[in-house]
């Protein structure tokens, strides 16, 4: 199964770190696009509507699904849902 999963941060943010070092313990690749040191992220945040760090956008299939916040058991439900990987817990 292919996905892709953007984690959009902010430097010294805390709840960033937390979902960061959660998908590299999975280890579940991810793209880290920083808001403040990257513009094209900054923009990309900015069209999705988004105000809060970390937002983490999984582009599975034919559907992009996003969290909102620190919530890993969320990102592992919606991998694990959508067949990305079957991960037991």
């Amino acid at each position: 199964m292919s996905y892709s999963i953007d984690v959009f941060t902010q430097p010294n943010c805390e709840s960033c770190l937390k979902v960061k070092t959660w998908l590299e313990n999975q280890n579940i690749a991810y793209t880290e696009k920083d808001i403040v040191n990257d513009m094209n992220a900054n923009k990309e945040f900015g069209e999705a509507g988004q105000k809060f760090v970390p937002y983490t956008v999984i582009s599975i299939k034919d559907k992009k699904l996003s969290v909102v916040g620190p919530n890993t058991k969320k990102i592992d439900n919606i991998l694990r849902l959508n067949g990305a990987y079957a991960k037991k817990r």
